[in-house]
C-alpha cells in the first residue's frame, strides 16, 4: 500500500504494609537477578517469555530487557502484559513502555491505569505516562468532529484517530471537552486551547493501474475560554492499492482508514506551531 501526502498472586487483607513491602523487595530482587540473565536474548524470544512464560519472574524480567532494548515494535506485546495477572508483571511492563519512550503506549497505559487496583502499579503507570509525554505545554479540548465527506463508515475512525494523534504531540495533555481544559490548566497554570476539526472530503479515485481514496481534513485552533480563532492546519492524503489486489469491501474500507489516518497526520504536523502561536 503507498501513501501520500501533501503537506496476580492471590491477594490478603492483612498486613496490607507488609504485603506491598514485600511486593517491591521481590520485583527490586528480580530485576536485579534476572535482567542480566536475558539482556543478551533476542527480541523474539523475550516476547515470547513475556507472553508465554509459566513463571512471572521470567515474564517481569522479558519485560524490563524489551524495555532496555527500547524496541518499538514490542509495544503491542508489553501492553498485554499490562493486564497480566501478576502485580509485578503489570508494573515492569508499565516501566518497559516508560523505557522504550514512544508516545504510541499512552492510550494502552490510560486504559490499564483506568482498571487498576494495586496502588503500586499505578504509581508505575503514573511515572510511564510523565515520561511519555514529557513536560505540558498546553491542556487542548478536542472539540467538535465533524464528517462532511458524506462517508458516515468512516465517522468513527476519524474521531478515534484524532484524538491518539492530538495526544502524540509533544506537550499536549488531551481534555475531554472545554470545561475539562479550563479547569486542568488553571490548576497546571497553562494556556488552554481547543482543536475542532472537519473530515471534508474522502473521494476514490483511480492512478494508473492503482485505485484508493484521497482524503482531506481540516482543524482550527481556539482559545479558550475566550473563544477567538487564532489558526488552521489542514491535511491531504490518498492510500493507494493496486487494481488486481483489492478484492471486495474489505479492502476499499481499509483503504479509506488509511487515506483518513494519513491525512490527520498530515495537518496535525502543523499543529505544533500552530498550538505555540495560539498560546500567545
Amino acid at each position: 500500500m503507498r501513501f501520500h501526502r501533501s503537506t496476580g498472586p492471590a491477594r490478603s487483607t492483612r498486613w496490607p504494609g507488609l504485603r506491598r513491602l514485600a511486593q517491591l523487595v521481590l520485583l527490586a530482587c528480580v530485576i536485579a537477578i534476572a535482567t542480566p540473565l536475558f539482556a543478551a536474548q533476542d527480541v523474539a524470544t523475550l516476547r515470547k517469555e513475556l507472553a508465554t512464560a509459566s513463571d512471572f519472574r521470567v515474564r517481569v524480567a522479558a519485560a524490563l530487557a524489551l524495555g532496555k532494548k527500547k524496541d518499538v515494535g514490542s509495544i503491542a506485546v508489553i501492553s498485554k502484559a499490562l493486564g497480566d495477572e501478576s502485580a509485578a508483571v503489570r508494573a515492569a511492563a508499565a516501566s518497559a513502555l516508560g523505557a522504550i519512550g514512544d508516545k504510541s503506549a499512552i492510550p494502552a497505559l490510560e486504559k490499564a491505569r483506568g482498571a487498576e487496583k494495586e496502588a503500586s502499579v499505578r504509581g508505575a503507570i503514573d511515572r510511564a505516562i510523565t515520561n511519555l509525554r514529557g513536560k505540558t505545554k498546553f491542556v487542548v479540548a478536542l472539540g467538535k468532529l465533524e464528517n462532511k465527506s458524506g462517508n458516515s463508515k468512516v465517522s468513527s475512525h476519524f474521531q478515534t484517530i484524532a484524538k491518539s494523534e492530538l495526544a502524540k504531540i509533544p506537550g499536549v495533555q488531551v481534555a475531554a471537552s472545554d470545561a475539562e481544559a479550563v479547569e486542568k490548566a488553571k490548576s497546571m497554570k497553562l494556556p488552554t486551547i481547543a482543536l475542532d476539526g472537519r473530515l471534508v472530503q474522502l473521494q476514490k479515485e483511480k492512478a494508473g493501474n492503482d485505485v484508493g481514496f484521497n482524503a482531506r481534513v481540516e482543524f482550527v485552533v481556539r482559545k479558550i475560554p475566550e473563544q477567538s480563532l487564532k489558526a488552521s492546519v489542514k491535511g491531504n492524503a490518498k492510500a493507494l492499492l493496486d487494481a488486481r489486489a483489492v478484492k471486495g469491501d474489505k479492502e476499499l474500507n481499509q483503504l479509506q482508514t488509511e487515506a483518513v489516518t494519513a491525512a490527520v497526520q498530515s495537518a496535525l504536523s502543523g499543529a505544533p506551531k500552530a498550538l505555540e502561536e495560539a498560546a500567545k
